[in-house]
C-alpha cells in the first residue's frame, strides 16, 4: 500500500514530466510567438507625430526587424525595416483590418488573436478573414530617425 506522501510525490513527478513534454511540444511546433521589440528613443512630438531614433533601436538594422510603440492616442504602431536601403521602412497601424483587434508578431508575420487573420511582416494580408492590408502610416526617414505620422 502506498502512503499518501509517496502518492503525492509520484503525482508531482508525473506533472513535472508532463509539463516538460508539453513545453517541448510547444517549442517544436513553434507556437510561442516572436514578439516585436518595444522601441526605445521614441518621442511624441507636439504635432502628434512620433519620432523614432534609429541608433536606439538596433532591431531596425536588419531587414525584417521591427519595433513597436504607441502614438499619442495610444494606438499600437510597428516600424518595420523592409529593405537594405537607408529609407526602406514601413510604419503599420497594428489594428487588424477585420475587427480592429491589435495583431501581434509571430515569427515573420502578424497574427490577429481573435480570428487568426495573418499579415506579412510588411502588413500585406495573407490569410483571412481580413481582406485589407494593415494600414500604412506616412513616414519621413532621415539618417538618424524616422518620423511617423
Amino acid at each position: 500500500m502506498k502512503s499518501i506522501e509517496g502518492e503525492a510525490m509520484q503525482n508531482e513527478k508525473d506533472l513535472s514530466r508532463r509539463a516538460v513534454l508539453c513545453g517541448l511540444a510547444v517549442l517544436t511546433l513553434g507556437l510561442i510567438p516572436d514578439t516585436a521589440i518595444a522601441a526605445t528613443g521614441v518621442k511624441v512630438l507636439a504635432n502628434g507625430k512620433v519620432e523614432v531614433t534609429l541608433s536606439k533601436n538596433p532591431a531596425l538594422k536588419k531587414v525584417g526587424g521591427t519595433v513597436q510603440f504607441e502614438d499619442g492616442s495610444g494606438q499600437a504602431i510597428a516600424l518595420v525595416r523592409t529593405g537594405k536601403s537607408a529609407s526602406a521602412y514601413r510604419a503599420l497601424n497594428l489594428a487588424c483590418t477585420h475587427e480592429g483587434t491589435n495583431v501581434t508578431k509571430s515569427g515573420s508575420k502578424w497574427v490577429c488573436p481573435n480570428h487568426r487573420a495573418e499579415f506579412s511582416i510588411n502588413g500585406d494580408v495573407k490569410v483571412g478573414p481580413a481582406r485589407a492590408n494593415l494600414v500604412q502610416l506616412p513616414i519621413k526617414v532621415s539618417t538618424t530617425k524616422v518620423v511617423v505620422g
